[in-house]
């Protein structure tokens, strides 16, 4: 009952279940990485002003995370299904995959991605190489996002 509640409400506010938004410049990917390494704190404004921009809305839960060894999370979805909600994947350093449903999405460098957290979906990195993303989320307006 669940997947059918989930498709008609996606298809209600035109969600989909998985999205690239687009590239954010390197120098945005340093910064964040900086938080990590360096502890430089003076570029969060214009990080989350910058993902703003694209996203054409704010975002918020923002946290900035490192690992170092191979990981799976655990499987999460909302069901909160009068909220559209969606999660955003910024990788900074290194790669990591989007298990969304029955999907697969690599998760690549500079990239914003999003997912509808009404989907099953889990983070994956099997390397061994150190792994620095940004995660987010944000309201979904099908007004601004739906086009």
């Amino acid at each position: 009952m669940s997947r059918l509640v989930k498709l008609s409400a996606s298809k209600k506010h035109n969600m989909p279940d998985f999205k690239i938004l687009g590239n954010v410049p390197s120098e945005i990917s340093r910064k964040i990485n900086d938080l990590i390494l360096i502890k430089n704190e003076n570029d969060i404004v214009n990080i989350i002003d910058h993902i703003n921009s694209i996203v054409e809305c704010k975002i918020y839960n923002v946290s900035v995370d490192t690992w170092t060894e191979p990981f799976e999370s655990d499987w999460k979805r909302n069901s909160d299904y009068d909220k559209p909600t969606c999660g955003i994947f910024l990788v900074s350093n290194g790669t990591a995959q989007l298990h969304v449903d029955k999907e697969e999405h690599n998760l690549l460098a500079d990239k914003l991605c999003f997912v509808n957290e009404w989907c099953t979906h889990r983070l994956v990195s099997t390397s061994t190489s150190p792994l620095t993303m940004l995660l987010a989320q944000f309201n979904w307006d099908s007004e601004i996002h739906g086009k």
